[in-house]
């Protein structure tokens, strides 16, 4: 472990149970840290506290005074999903263990069996297996070569964005959202004349540069060979997203991924907005597409859906 100690939010309403847990983790450090320990009685204080401390692991009772069951587990998986989760429970009951593991538990032991070696072996193999867990998640919705949200991931950060714009909506407002579409106009030239490594490190260099001309809320990611996209959230008007346009194509050559002028980067996007070209998620793709094919034969390398 990086820390010389790991916190741990015990969620326990028996005094009793509570003490022997506080024992068993005040005593002899296991694989090389102890244990910061903090205590609350109820679901509503427990979400509390792992809103403001970085809690590493959750020690959790199913059966508190204002929730039981699965409910308790479901409500502190939801809010925390990066936090891994150990029942400790009163009860040897197999069926109970499945449901907690289906849950979202890393893990699940009865109070009875409880001892201070095997509660720091669970701790740490929880621990583990919640980290793994986040890996193979993040494998499986990025691009292994950029780093940069995949196609799946892009569509789902796309489907939120339009709903929270709605939202946002309700009170009469008109705020938008921009979808972009972006590729490399001269990559194939970069690939047939310097090779295929020079062509990836122009994309793991182009990463951080489009990254850094968003802003958090927005999201830019890799469709699959040079082709990119983008959602921009909270704009008023193309203008908007026509500053963010301009920002990205300078970004790629300042300064220059390639040296010589022969290999300046050159790129393409199109641009249609939310809810003004369609509510659609598939239309206004294809629109933002059908945009940048157009913008590749204009001076500004920039096009919008409506200006076709």
């Amino acid at each position: 472990m990086p820390n010389d100690h790991i916190r741990v939010l015990l969620v326990e309403d028996n005094p009793g149970d509570a003490r022997l847990i506080k024992e068993m983790l005040a005593g002899p450090a296991y694989y090389g840290v102890t244990y910061k320990l903090s205590q609350v009685e109820t679901l509503r204080v427990a979400v509390q506290v792992c809103s403001i401390n970085p809690i590493e692991v959750i020690l959790l009772d199913l059966n508190l005074p204002d929730s039981t069951g699965m409910e308790t587990l479901e409500s502190l998986n939801g809010l925390f999903p990066q936090i891994p989760i150990v029942v400790l429970t009163g009860l040897n009951d197999s069926e109970l263990t499945m449901q907690s593991v289906q849950h979202g538990a890393q893990d699940y032991i009865t109070k009875e069996e409880c001892s201070s070696q095997l509660l720091a072996r669970v701790i740490h193999y929880a621990i583990e297996r919640k980290r793994i867990e986040a890996q193979l998640k993040h494998l499986a919705t990025h691009d292994f070569l950029t780093g940069l949200p995949n196609r799946a991931l892009f569509y789902d950060r796309l489907a939120l964005a339009t709903k929270r714009t709605n939202r946002r909506n309700t009170g009469g407002l008109n705020w938008k959202a921009a979808i972009m579409v972006m590729d490399v106009n001269n990559f194939k030239q970069i690939n047939d004349s310097l090779g295929h490594e020079s062509g990836d490190r122009v994309l793991r260099e182009m990463a951080p540069r489009l990254r850094g001309c968003l802003r958090q809320s927005d999201t830019v990611a890799r469709l699959g060979g040079d082709e990119f996209a983008f959602v921009l959230e909270g704009i008023q008007d193309q203008a908007d997203s026509m500053l963010v346009a301009q920002k990205i194509l300078r970004s790629l050559n300042e300064p220059a991924i390639l040296q010589g002028d022969h290999f300046t980067l050159s790129s393409s996007i199109g641009i249609s907005i939310f809810p003004d070209d369609a509510e659609n998620l598939e239309v206004l793709m294809r629109y933002a597409d059908q945009a940048m094919y157009i913008a590749k034969r204009q001076e500004t390398h920039v096009c919008f859906h409506k200006d076709r």
